[in-house]
């Protein structure tokens, strides 16, 4: 009885730990794939718009989508430094400054998901 319980942990904690392993994986493979997570700190039009950042998606925006889409800087902490990319916002995407989002920088125009919303504004 003993040892088939002892086999019953080992089996739990053999489990337990490749889930993590694959879960780490996964993160891993997400990061190198594009997908980052931060905080959206400026929010405008391509020109108005004056930091470039580590992924920029003016650079392979058209014409017209520089002319009417609106663009936003996401600072990205995830490698312990301190990050800037600029993504393209779909026009029905509502975030707002200080908003934690997840996207891809390397894909621009993939949707922004909003993960948690900034503080409210000061009155």
């Amino acid at each position: 009885m003993a040892h088939a319980v002892a086999s019953g942990i080992l089996v739990v904690a053999i489990s337990a730990g490749l889930t993590g392993c694959a879960d780490f994986y996964r993160q891993h493979r997400d990061f190198q794939d594009g997908w980052r997570t931060g905080e959206i700190v400026e929010i405008g039009r391509a020109n108005e718009i004056q930091r470039g950042g580590r992924s920029d998606c003016r650079k392979t925006a058209s014409a017209d989508e520089l002319a009417v889409q609106r663009f936003a800087i996401l600072i990205d902490r995830s490698t312990g430094q301190r990050h800037a990319h600029i993504v393209m916002l779909n026009p029905a995407t509502s975030i707002e400054l200080g908003d934690i989002v997840s996207t891809n920088v390397v894909r621009c125009g993939t949707p922004i998901r909003t993960l948690s919303h900034g503080p409210a504004p000061r009155s």
